[in-house]
């Protein structure tokens, strides 16, 4: 295998369950992986500041920022794809959509490329979960007054997500938005041409890397496209039935113990 770009989600995969991951180690494949001309693709559905946090302190010049499940790609703090929803629609989903039946019960969050942000009055449980998530998270009294380009919608539910909402906001929204099970029971809605797979293969374009020479390790149902497509797609050891059936390869080890580092050994022998 010529591997020439490794993809990784971050929550569920290469994050075990208090947010951490071994930074030592995989700094030491970072450099190894520059050195082999290797990217290291970091794609997830957080907020490109919450990743560069996570990632501070580590030398990250062939790493790749894909935030907010594809709407914003950064390379060495450049933002190099803006995906962000246009200023009308996002008007006439605060507006309207947000009223029909179907959202009226739904706590939203805007995620923007400047902070994120909430309607005043949330429930602390929700706001103290949204914290680990969105770094600069503020509770404004109106919504749509908020003027940073938002790049994902971010919906939740007091009782938890409803079982058919997915299917049903994508016939609702049909060629504006698509909405994606971002796992912990918050539903996100990016622009409709947006997503993780489309961010790789923009980048697999970008830097003319074959299909064959990429690997994906991912988790959730937002990274099911993903991993079916590129030539080496990885299932995290504790994903779900559903998400292991779909991937060619299933990691040895879960999130708790450097799944996603592991493999990476293995495969680069490093």
């Amino acid at each position: 295998m010529a591997v020439q770009m490794i993809v990784t989600d971050m929550n569920g995969t290469l994050l075990n369950n208090v947010q951490e991951f071994d930074k030592r180690r995989l700094e030491r494949q970072l450099t190894k992986m520059k050195a082999a001309g290797i990217w290291f693709v970091v794609c997830s559905g957080n907020q490109f500041a919450h990743l560069k946090r996570l990632f501070s302190g580590m030398t990250t010049d062939n790493v790749i920022f894909v935030a907010e499940n594809g709407a914003s790609i950064y390379q060495q703090g450049q933002e190099i794809f803006d995906g962000a929803i246009a200023a009308n629609r996002l008007q006439d989903f605060l507006q309207h959509d947000w009223q029909l039946p179907l959202l009226k019960a739904a706590r939203v969050i805007l995620v923007g490329a400047q902070g994120a942000y909430t309607l005043k009055g949330a429930p602390k449980r929700l706001v103290a979960v949204a914290r680990q998530f969105y770094d600069q998270l503020e509770e404004v009294t109106d919504l749509t007054q908020v003027t940073d380009t938002i790049k994902k919608i971010s919906l939740s539910w007091d009782e938890g997500a409803p079982k058919s909402i997915v299917p049903e906001l994508n016939q609702l929204f049909k060629n504006s938005l698509v909405a994606q099970d971002s796992g912990y029971g918050v539903i996100d809605l990016i622009r409709n041409n947006i997503g993780k797979l489309p961010a790789v293969q923009f980048l697999q374009q970008r830097f003319k890397v074959a299909n064959a020479d990429v690997v994906a390790f991912g988790d959730g149902a937002n990274d099911l496209a993903m991993l079916q497509a590129v030539g080496n797609g990885y299932a995290m050891r504790n994903a779900s039935t559903t998400v292991k059936q779909a991937a060619k390869f299933v990691t040895t080890k879960d999130n708790e113990h450097s799944g996603v580092l592991a493999t990476i050994e293995q495969l680069l022998a490093l």
